[in-house]
């Protein structure tokens, strides 16, 4: 599952469609119920995300050198990389897709920051995952509480705690006693 996944979203990278590819990857780290496939889908989206930033930072350091009137077979490199973007973005210049001159930090710091909150939230879907598996384990659901208190999302906590009473059922739970997330809870 999560190979057909990565699959789906390496089509879209190859069009040029990235935003797409992102909720692809989104969907799936929302839908797989596996770890392996959770392990095998978050290490591309992380790899995806890697290679955006490389790739602006290449083009924001040939932009850099292409000041001094560098040319190939006729061309500046600048043309050859305004092809290069071309092909890589289905026919749009870079401007359309925010990769021209002005917005090339930002759009740095913009990637940069999209792979920094996908890392710091792995904890958070691996153990979405687990629960997933097996929605009665008790000691996930308080590990899942603690998850947010850590990122100082005290709401969400408590959220995940009221969402554990729901979903559990006493005689199904496991890895602990229910009485133990109203005692979180509370």
């Amino acid at each position: 599952e999560g190979t057909l996944w990565t699959k789906l979203a390496d089509f879209h990278i190859r069009s040029g469609e990235f935003e797409l590819a992102r909720s692809i990857y989104e969907e799936a780290l929302e839908s797989v119920s596996k770890v392996r496939d959770f392990s095998i889908i978050f290490d591309a989206y992380v790899k995806f995300e890697e290679g955006i930033i490389e790739a602006m930072m290449e083009l924001q350091g040939d932009d850099a050198d292409d000041d001094d009137g560098e040319e190939e077979e006729g061309r500046t490199q600048q043309e050859v990389d305004s092809e290069d973007w071309d092909i890589l973005l289905g026919g749009k210049t870079q401007e359309e897709e925010g990769f021209g001159d002005s917005n090339t930090t930002a759009d740095i710091e913009l990637a940069m920051a999209r792979a920094e909150h996908l890392t710091s939230r792995r904890p958070v879907l691996l153990n979405r995952v687990l629960l997933r598996q097996n929605p009665h384990n008790v000691g996930e659901w308080i590990k899942r509480s603690e998850l947010y208190l850590q990122r100082k999302s005290p709401e969400m906590a408590a959220a995940s705690l009221e969402e554990s009473l729901k979903t559990l059922h006493a005689r199904k739970a496991v890895n602990g006693a229910p009485s133990e997330l109203v005692l979180k809870l509370a």
